[in-house]
């Protein structure tokens, strides 16, 4: 897989993309030695582009002596906030994982609380009295549905693919 650097022929400065990862369409971006981690998002390279509007951009892939020549003699752009923003990063990953822990905590409760309503209800009908045949047969069938529904969910909250 190759990397990738953009750099601007006008100031003498480069950022990093590095390899482009196919399932966030984005490319890995800046690297921190500190944290050990890519910013995998592309503030860097939009500050960059801003920076440079206007200016002649080249892209250059790793494994050439342009490459090697350019991480030698250019300016890294935001070299030094590159930490910040791959904390930055990992931060905003840390907090979408919390947000969907949360929403997953909050469907079992739904889950929880629909059950309980079901089980009043099948205690409602099971307390019903039928006025004539066909009336009995129609609470029959609403109970057998209900029991269903409770099974259903009972089902959907052991199951390890929904937990």
């Amino acid at each position: 897989m190759r990397d990738y650097l953009l750099y601007c022929t006008y100031c003498s400065a480069y950022t990093l993309l590095h390899s482009y990862d196919k399932e966030s369409g984005t490319f890995l971006g800046e690297y921190s030695l500190l944290h050990n981690e890519y910013t995998r998002n592309s503030v860097i390279l939009h500050k960059f582009l801003l920076a440079h509007l206007g200016h002649t951009l080249r892209t250059i892939p790793s494994k050439t002596d342009e490459y090697m020549n350019i991480i030698c003699t250019a300016t890294h752009f935001l070299e030094n906030d590159i930490d910040k923003y791959v904390e930055e990063s990992l931060e905003q990953v840390r907090f979408h994982e919390m947000d969907r822990r949360s929403e997953r905590e909050i469907g079992r409760v739904q889950l929880h609380i629909v059950e309980h309503l079901l089980q009043r209800e099948l205690e409602s009908l099971t307390n019903t009295k039928a006025a004539t045949p066909a009336e009995g047969q129609v609470l029959l069938g609403k109970e057998l549905g209900i029991k269903r529904a409770i099974e259903v969910l009972k089902e959907v909250r052991s199951d390890r693919q929904f937990a």
